[in-house]
């Protein structure tokens, strides 16, 4: 049941009699003040529907040409919606012509868009009760044409969420949205995933193992007493000899360590992925099996340890980094157009001749190898390793696509298709492919072998922040401005999620190792964990002061590790179930350092990389 059904049809008429906006901007007030004196039970429900109010009312005022009325009711009445809709309010708030509502793009969300709420039934019919009764015809006018009310049964919940207090423009209905957001999707593993070969690895060597066992144990029995009787006297003759000595001598017995893997408890699903995908090099894949052999099993119980990557004398330079997920090289991204890599393992040419013993605990860094990549015109916004870490993406506001050669340290190719400056990119797990966000509002998929994209995302009202791929390489996750998640289908490019729920944009968003939830993170430090299948917010994390810039689950998928611009690392357990209380594990401070990313290594080293402030800032 909608606000178009609940309000009767001769309020249209009255709506379209009312011409003065000016009456609107004292039916608020009176609203307003209504709602905030309700009962605590349905306070909170009947506040929900006063900041679109308030943007429609504002709206209506710039756009009759009561330029300096609008200004008074926006100074009177802005510190209400301050906290939730601060961005909005900043946009709102430069209005002060026709022509700019026209053109500004927060105000046409609103013009364009209808504003979903959730209301049970008691407190939906008191407001329109009240609102004829007080005959605010301006403001059932606002409500039948500008919000979407998806009315519940029951009652409301003494404790509200936080989150259910923010409203967040989706350009769909709540009924729409909801069987929207029930397709059947694909969320599990693909079978040529590294997890999954590892798991088949693994079960052939515990077979062979329990061959081997078996075949020990049948030759065992085979020995006669006679035998085991003769090697008994013979060992007491060793030891009566001076065995002991022999002993001494005798090297230690190796034991085969323990497979440390982090498997899922719940087994992941494998599934035939639609779209096709290439096979690391046969180096690369033996490798990242190795790595995957001897990672650390992490738990609640088993913290990660983190290696802080410091930029110093970078703050304010530094804008992004990256690292490889064997740890060999580590970029960075920085206002002055150019990508720095350092190579961690590569000796500087004025010591490969010099034999200088590795001091650990040296005051001063060593030296350590780099490379400058020129090409960008403009700073530099992300880059990114492939996952062979043979080549590194990086784009810019110059609204270029520019890929390096690890080998060959030079730029393979620019990709067009951008008009606007980008804002991330990520190569999808098994490389080739790699999607960008754009200031544009809309997100790309590109493969290695064509300079244009083979996808185009289009539906968010507000420029794409972040991207993230599925680790079936089969969906990309996009988080915007406009406080939503899409989740987007590559093999025919349509939108079959959207979650809605932050009160501020989306800054950073993270697929679990078993491809059935996501994380995201916005401006305002609220963390949230979405489940795919049922398409809501489980669980959800406070405790960041600030934009939350990156975060990345362990392998294994219990834990995952968020770095923003509070100086903080934190490791939060992805295992809790929503109604428990603790959820943060570990907080990790820098020394006057934000946290710009966070990244598992393949043996579950957290990486953490940030540029330290000056004390004097």
């Amino acid at each position: 049941m909608g606000a178009d059904a609940a309000i009767s049809d001769h309020l249209l008429y009255h709506a379209e009699t009312e011409t003065d906006p000016r009456g609107a901007a004292s039916g608020y007030a009176t609203l307003r003040e209504w709602a905030q004196n309700s009962l605590d039970m349905y306070k909170s429900e009947l506040c929900r529907v006063l900041f679109p109010m308030f943007a429609h009312v504002l709206l209506d005022l710039v756009k009759k040409g009561y330029a300096e009325d609008a200004r008074e009711f926006y100074a009177t009445h802005h510190a209400d919606h301050m906290r939730l809709y601060g961005e909005d309010l900043a946009a709102l708030s430069a209005l002060s012509d026709p022509e700019h509502v026209l053109t500004d793009p927060v105000a046409r969300k609103f013009l364009d868009n209808k504003v979903s709420l959730k209301m049970t039934q008691y407190s939906f019919e008191l407001l329109v009760k009240f609102l004829h009764a007080q005959n605010l015809i301006s403001m059932l006018a606002v409500l039948n044409a500008h919000l979407c009310v998806e009315v519940l049964k029951g009652e409301p919940s003494p404790y509200e969420d936080e989150k259910e207090g923010s409203v967040v423009i989706t350009g769909r209905a709540p009924e729409a949205q909801r069987k929207f957001n029930s397709i059947k999707g694909r969320w599990g593993l693909v079978d040529s995933c590294l997890e999954i070969e590892r798991v088949k690895q693994f079960r052939k060597e515990s077979k062979e193992k329990e061959k081997e066992a078996a075949a020990k144990a049948r030759e065992e029995a085979k020995k006669s007493k006679k035998q085991k009787k003769e090697e008994a006297a013979a060992a007491e003759e060793r030891d009566a000899a001076g065995g002991d000595e022999e002993m001494e001598d005798a090297p230690e017995k190796k034991t085969e360590a323990e497979y440390p893997v982090a498997m899922l408890e719940d087994p992941p699903n494998v599934i035939k992925g639609k779209v096709p995908v290439p096979q690391l090099d046969y180096d690369a894949f033996e490798e990242a099996l190795e790595d995957l052999r001897w990672r650390i099993r992490l738990s609640k119980d088993v913290l990660p340890t983190v290696a802080f990557f410091t930029f110093t004398h970078a703050h304010g330079l530094l804008i992004c980094a990256d690292a490889t997920g064997d740890v060999k090289h580590v970029a960075g991204g920085f206002s002055d157009s150019v990508v720095r890599v350092w190579h961690l393992e590569e000796e500087d040419e004025d010591d490969k001749d010099k034999e200088i013993p590795v001091d650990r605990d040296a005051k001063t860094p060593r030296s350590i190898p780099m490379t400058e990549f020129v090409g960008h015109s403009a700073p530099v916004q992300q880059v990114a390793f492939s996952p062979c870490g043979k080549f590194l993406l990086s784009v810019s506001r110059d609204c270029h696509v520019r890929v390096w050669s690890m080998e060959l340290k030079i730029c393979l190719c620019a990709y067009e298709g951008h008009l606007h400056p980008i804002w991330d990119v990520q190569w999808s797990p098994f490389g080739h492919y790699f999607a960008t966000a754009c200031h544009d509002r809309v997100a790309r998929v590109y493969a290695m072998d064509a300079p244009f994209p083979r996808r185009m995302f289009v539906g968010h009202l507000s420029n794409v922040d972040c991207v993230a791929w599925h680790p079936n390489c089969n969906y990309v996750a996009t988080g915007s401005a406009d406080r939503t998640v899409r989740l987007w289908d590559m093999f025919d490019g349509e939108c079959v999620r959207v979650f809605a729920g932050h009160a501020a944009g989306v800054r950073a968003i993270v697929f679990a190792p078993d491809g059935r939830t996501i994380a995201s993170a916005s401006d305002d430090g609220r963390i949230c964990m979405w489940d795919l299948r049922r398409a809501s917010c489980v669980i959800s994390y406070k405790g960041h002061v600030g934009p939350v810039y990156s975060m990345d689950f362990a392998g294994g998928g219990n834990l995952l590790v968020s770095g923003g611009a509070d100086d903080t690392v934190r490791v939060w357990d992805a295992t809790v179930p929503a109604d428990e209380v603790e959820k943060l594990k570990e907080t990790f401070p820098t020394k006057n350092t934000p946290v710009f990313r966070v990244k598992f290594s393949r043996r579950n080293l957290c990486l953490a990389m940030g540029a330290r402030r000056s004390t004097k800032e």
